[in-house]
């Protein structure tokens, strides 16, 4: 009669003796939060400086007023390409010695349209000593001429593109208009260093929860 070996079972680790087992060792799992929490300060640091350039662009615009300059957007592109649609154009008005000088840009009064003016340039006078306007983007001079006393102002700032959203909004076309109040807005948060949430594996979050 046969009888089948058994295994023979392994004997007992001594208490002390070092365990020479393999142990499995996991790398620390990935947090989600640290690269916002790194790039959070350079995106901060943007939007100061695109703050920063939009005071000074506004201040540009509006503290001359303050010198009894004017500003005004343009809305057309007769003056183009050097004066684009939704620009806006500061002007300071004529001095009581003032001579105007062909290439200067004017604002006049446009007679074609009563109660609106027209920013162009001087391109010339005719026999009375009056001015003859074009704009640079137009084949022929304006219809009518300006006498100098009738100079509203003379263009001495320009600031591209600033006014481009409030024109479209006023012509029906809020998108744009919308999307840059939406970007300002923002930006300003950002700026002002409001609290962001950071992203935290799942797992951690009901842990803290329970």
């Amino acid at each position: 009669m046969t009888t089948a070996l058994l295994p023979t079972p392994p004997a007992p680790t001594g208490v002390g003796e070092p365990d020479t087992g393999t142990v499995d060792q996991q790398a620390p799992a990935s947090r989600p939060g640290l690269s916002l929490r790194w790039s959070m300060p350079l995106l901060r640091l943007v939007a100061v400086g695109l703050l920063a350039a939009g005071a000074a662009i506004v201040a540009w615009t509006i503290l001359p007023l303050a010198w009894g300059w004017s500003s005004a957007v343009i809305v057309s592109g007769s003056m183009s390409p050097q004066v684009h649609r939704g620009d806006v154009v500061v002007t300071s008005p004529p001095a009581a010695d003032w001579r105007p000088a062909v290439g200067q840009v004017v604002t006049v009064p446009d007679q074609t349209h009563p109660g609106q003016t027209v920013t162009h340039r001087v391109v010339g006078f005719d026999e009375q000593g009056r001015l003859m306007t074009r704009g640079d983007a137009n084949g022929s001079d304006d219809a009518f001429r300006t006498a100098p006393e009738q100079v509203r102002g003379i263009a001495r700032l320009l600031v591209p593109r600033i006014g481009l959203a409030t024109l479209l909004l006023r012509e029906g076309h809020p998108a744009l208009f919308v999307a840059q109040s939406a970007a300002v807005l923002g930006v300003l948060a950002l700026a002002l260093r409001l609290p962001v949430l950071p992203l935290r594996p799942l797992a951690a979050m009901r842990r803290r929860a329970a």
